[in-house]
Parts: structure tokens; sequence; C-alpha cells
């Protein structure tokens, strides 16, 4: 019965030895309205009002918190909009649309891709949405 515990015990002694792995001392991600800046592709799919839809489009950050948004949508809807934008230190990003969705982003540190989620939206009906982004251009 005493020669069981020593196997965890020499475990212990290893992990007291080695320490924690590298990846719990990477510092955190600092990020910023800077961190998205440029153009990027974008499709998100899953169901709007009520109904099955998938959108596709092309988003312009400045990299001040100003979007150009160009869409079309599963349901012949399509257009130009503007929003704005917020980046936490974080590497988190809340986008604020013209007609009142609002998405929420966690960003690649280096701003490059993104996925988000639509966590608000406008009308009486379930809409949950959520997407991907791709920087294809400075």
């Amino acid at each position: 019965m005493l020669l069981r515990p020593l196997p965890c015990l020499a475990l212990a002694l290893l992990a007291a030895i080695v320490g924690p792995p590298a990846w719990a001392d990477a510092p955190s991600p600092r990020c910023s309205n800077a961190t998205l800046k440029g153009t990027y592709l974008y499709n998100h799919v899953g169901i709007l009002e009520g109904q099955p839809y998938a959108e596709s489009g092309r988003e312009v950050y400045d990299g001040k918190g100003g979007i150009v948004l160009v869409f079309q949508g599963s349901d012949g809807a399509g257009g130009t909009e503007k929003a704005t934008y917020s980046v936490s230190a974080d590497c988190i990003a809340k986008a604020v649309y013209a007609d009142g969705q609002t998405a929420t982003s966690f960003l690649s540190p280096d701003g490059r891709r993104f996925t988000y989620t639509i966590t608000a939206a406008p009308g009486a009906k379930p809409t949950a949405l959520s997407g991907s982004e791709l920087r294809v251009a400075p």
C-alpha cells in the first residue's frame, strides 16, 4: 500500500521542478481600435427575424472606430451602411450598425482575422447569426 503514493509523489515533485507550462506566463494580447484597419471579407449564417439567413460582404475599418460595409443577404437585401466599433485591450470588439444590430468580436492580436456573433438585433422574432472576417487588404 505504501508504494501506490510514490508515483503520485514523483509526479508532484516533477511538476514543482519543471514549473507551470510556458503559455501560463504568456502576456495578454494588447489591442486597440487601430488593430482593425483595412478591408475585410465576411460571411455569416443563422437565423434573422425567425428565418434562415446568410449574408456576405466587405467591411472597411478605418483604424479609428468607423466601418463602411457593403453586403448582400440571402433575402435579396443589400446595400451600403456605416457603423462604429470599439476594441478593448483584451482584443474583444463591439460594433454597432445603423439598423440597430450589435456584434461582439474576438480578434487575433494582429487584426488579420476575427470571429463574431450578432448579440443584439432589431425585431421581435429570434435572431442568431455568427461568422468570421479575414483582412484581404491593408
